[in-house]
């Protein structure tokens, strides 16, 4: 396969889009930026799996132990008497009918509802905490550059105004 001339490679490419290739002109911050970027992809790539599988994982095994603890009755109280009571219709009835096969009644939510709920939301809250680390470190970055322009701007500007302000 032949390359046209003049094309650079992928690889070049991809370094000169990410601000990683040897361009004389690039800033240090420029560089520095590139690689807070991916450093914070990084961590993402790989805490985020690890964290979320770990919350998903506790939150399936709590409602595994609440709806185990639901399901075994107490017998803790005082015995009463029954008393004979009228044979509710179904349209009485709180939960609208739903009855699983062996009689008890049917929760809305899963543990492995809650688990994918868990996974999703810690996957979005480690998203947001790493975009907000990449806000404050391009912004004392920007702070940084500004800085440096300036001081730059003071040893160029006299000679280009030639005295005006």
């Amino acid at each position: 396969m032949r390359r046209t001339p003049g094309r650079p490679r992928r690889r070049t490419r991809l370094a000169r889009a990410l601000g990683l290739d040897r361009n004389p002109l690039r800033r240090a911050s420029d560089r520095a930026e590139a690689w807070i970027r991916i450093a914070l992809l990084a961590v993402f790539l790989i805490a985020g799996p690890i964290a979320a599988l770990s919350v998903g994982g506790s939150a399936y095994h709590a409602g595994i132990t609440a709806a185990s603890e639901q399901a075994v009755p107490s017998y803790g109280g005082s015995a009463t008497a029954p008393r004979p009571a009228l044979a509710p219709s179904y349209a009485d009835r709180a939960d609208g009918g739903s009855h699983s096969r062996d009689g008890a009644r049917s929760t809305d939510t899963s543990p492995r509802a809650n688990e994918m709920v868990a996974v999703v939301v810690t996957l979005v809250l480690i998203a947001l905490a790493l975009l907000a680390a990449q806000r404050l470190t391009l912004a004392l970055l920007t702070r940084r550059r500004l800085a440096s322009w300036g001081a730059a701007w003071s040893r160029v500007g006299p000679q280009w105004s030639r005295g005006r302000p």
